[in-house]
């Protein structure tokens, strides 16, 4: 077997210390931009006091196209989508439950420009409420890892609260606990074309290991989110239009040109499911979502994905699994026990990430079904079928059978 070509980690903005997760530390802007900021930074005051939709109209129309640095993308992403979301969703939310669908041009023009630069769909996605949104409160050149929630931040937020925070920051503990898996294991498939057992057996041990520390960072988000808050006053900002038919977006989200043109956009919104980290594992442990109808959903969470991301993927995908290595040695029984054992602790941790969607979106809904008599179907924040989307993501993540 020859030796696979190992992409490298530099070449799609990722790092063996952070992962899939921005550069912790960019606070600003050039100067032309920092009226984007300002509003950022009073986000949750101008949707609370009713004052989102002035402070918006009177934000110049600024050219993003002079943005160039991928730090300065992100950070402009973050920015633009969090205002349009708290302009959507912040005017008249609160007394009516309806959005407000159009988007004026000093908001549409600039971010459609940056999410086609940056190579994702004009929403806030994933990346906008985590990856990008996080900056330690330590020296930017010593931010420990593993990063701690006590010296961490957001740039955006709906609410203010520390249940929001806490929201978009565990999945940043998670991620950064996990970065160094993506090196570790395209290593151990290196290490497989050349009949490595022991590396292989190692990186397996050191997956089942990281996985089991991800899982302790879950609990930390319920003491600090209250499940209602979240469903009934958090969650709304996060639709991207889509579904949205009866909360008076029946286009969608309108993006306004200055030119007096307009483009409807009906988007998912935000949802752990467009992390590029358990994809990774999945395509480099061999797990696949493909052989049912919902494996398209798997494929559509990748167009909110960045761009330089979804092209990462592809190119593990394109190598050979650690599953087809071990069940290539069926044999190999500590092997094939340390791969399945690893594969049990993916498993769980799909289902304890179930147990936090079932306390923060589940039950919620259900309450709220019960109190008006009707039923509703249970979606996840991104606006997709939930349940069965995650419950297949858990079923499907299966080890191999000693009777090889």
């Amino acid at each position: 077997m020859g030796v696979p070509a190992i992409p490298r980690l530099e070449d799609y903005g990722l790092s063996t210390s952070y992962g899939f997760l921005g550069l912790s530390g960019r606070s600003s802007l050039s100067a032309e931009y920092k009226q984007w900021e300002d509003i950022l930074s009073q986000l949750p005051q101008l949707i609370a006091n009713g004052e989102i939709a002035n402070a918006v109209a009177c934000l110049p129309l600024l050219d993003a196209s002079q943005l160039s640095a991928a730090a300065d993308l992100q950070h402009a992403y973050v920015c633009l989508a969090f205002i349009i979301h708290g302009h959507v969703w912040g005017i008249h939310a609160a007394s009516t439950k309806q959005g407000t669908p159009q988007i004026p041009p000093q908001l549409s023009e600039p971010f459609l420009e940056v999410c086609k630069r940056i190579g994702t769909e004009p929403v806030l996605s994933y990346s906008g409420l985590c990856l990008w949104n996080w900056r330690s409160t330590k020296d930017r050149q010593n931010c420990p890892v593993p990063l701690s929630l006590d010296h961490l931040e957001t740039f955006g937020s709906f609410t203010g609260t520390i249940g929001e925070a806490a929201f978009y920051l565990v999945p940043v503990l998670i991620e950064a606990e996990g970065a160094h898996l993506i090196q570790l294991l395209l290593q151990a498939v290196r290490a497989a074309s050349s009949g490595d057992f022991d590396y292989v057996k190692a990186a397996l041990e050191e997956t089942t290991a990281t996985l089991d520390r991800m899982s302790q960072h879950l609990p930390k988000l319920y003491p600090l989110l209250d499940a209602k808050m979240f469903y009934h006053e958090l969650r709304p900002f996060f639709s991207g239009g889509q579904g949205a038919e009866d909360k008076g977006l029946p286009r969608g989200m309108v993006f306004q040109r200055s030119d007096g043109s307009e483009l409807d956009v009906k988007c998912i919104g935000g949802s752990a499911a467009q992390s590029s980290l358990f994809p990774f594992l999945d395509a480099v442990l061999g797990v696949s979502h493909g052989n049912s109808s919902k494996g398209s959903v798997f494929q559509e969470m990748r167009r909110y994905m960045p761009e330089h991301h979804r092209r990462f993927l592809q190119q593990v995908e394109a190598l050979p699994s650690i599953r087809s290595f071990v069940a290539a040695h069926p044999l190999e029984a500590e092997l094939l026990d340390t791969f399945n054992g690893c594969l049990d602790k993916l498993r769980s941790w799909r289902g304890k990430h179930m147990a936090v969607v079932s306390k923060y979106i589940v039950q919620p809904a259900r309450a709220m079904a019960n109190e008006s008599g009707g039923e509703t179907e249970l979606q996840g924040t991104a606006g997709s079928s939930l349940i069965s989307f995650l419950r297949q993501s858990r079923d499907e993540t299966i080890g191999i059978t000693k009777n090889l």
